[in-house]
């Protein structure tokens, strides 16, 4: 089982030293990947529910957070062999063809480490400050990503969708990675199962699915449509589950138990309010599962 780390770039979480310290910890642990929750902007009033809690955000939306992709740059040029990721990063806000410009170059100087994990959104006062439309945002990802992987693999894209569309372009440099990143789905419900479904690498699952079990189910149903839908590579898409428990002891019996279970990666939330602490954190976690 991987062993990641997840946070958002805010904080003493979002400083070039910080940053630093958890890609080079994370390497020196054995850590797969680091993933990055994002968002642009936080509205002073947001009416929206945020998902998967019944409430609001739990945290405070005023500390600064760093820009997405500068804070996984860091990370990217503190490390050799660490993936990262975007866990998740919502698609239906940003310019397809700008962003995909983006990523590329970023799989460009990791060496082709890059993960990117889409949801469509929750938060529609962001959406409303970004310009973005609200409805339909569920469709309108699925032809970013549909437009995005052109721009990636064509040597002169064009596209010609509902949301998107370009006349030929020149568009490089390519992703390392045939193909583009690995897409990873993030959400709530049938529409996120069915995307991963029908595209998505893996699924995360986020902090809802801590117990094996029901984490395992879920990845066989994703996996069951995937081969419905003839997909060759159905047994192969992924789960990723989010989870921390203060009790270390009881935290490694968790991790032990979904290695057993053979889920293919547990993503720990980053702890730590300093450097130091921060990298005394990420160095502990082998031990808590081996332990």
């Amino acid at each position: 089982m991987r062993l990641s780390l997840i946070l958002l770039p805010r904080g003493v979480h979002g400083t070039r030293e910080t940053l630093t310290a958890v890609g080079e910890a994370a390497e020196q642990a054995g850590l797969s990947r680091v993933w990055f929750g994002d968002h642009i902007v936080y509205p002073v009033e947001i009416a929206s529910t945020y998902p998967g809690t019944g409430g609001a955000l739990g945290y405070n939306a005023e500390t600064p957070q760093l820009d997405l992709t500068v804070a996984m740059t860091v990370v990217a040029l503190a490390t050799e062999r660490v993936g990262i990721g975007t866990s998740v990063v919502v698609l239906a806000q940003r310019n397809p063809v700008a962003f995909a410009k983006q990523l590329a170059s970023l799989d460009v100087i990791c060496g082709g480490r890059l993960a990117l994990g889409i949801g469509v959104g929750w938060c529609a006062e962001e959406f409303a400050a970004l310009g973005a439309p609200f409805a339909r945002r569920g469709a309108r990802t699925d032809e970013y990503v549909a437009a995005m992987r052109t721009l990636w693999t064509e040597p002169q894209p064009a596209f010609d969708g509902e949301f998107v569309k370009f006349a030929p372009l020149y568009c490089n440099p390519k992703p390392v990675q045939p193909g583009g990143p690995q897409i990873w789905i993030g959400g709530y419900g049938e529409a996120a199962y069915e995307r991963t479904a029908r595209y998505g690498a893996g699924f995360l699952a986020g902090a809802r699915l801590a117990d094996p079990e029901a984490a395992l189910r879920l990845r066989q149903d994703i996996r069951r449509r995937a081969a419905d839908l003839g997909r060759p590579d159905a047994e192969r898409i992924g789960l990723q589950t989010t989870f921390w428990i203060p009790d270390h002891a009881a935290f490694g019996r968790r991790l032990r138990e979904m290695r057993d279970a053979g889920l293919e990666e547990a993503c720990i939330p980053l702890q730590g309010r300093s450097t130091a602490e921060v990298r005394d954190f990420i160095l502990s976690i082998p031990d808590l599962l081996s332990a």
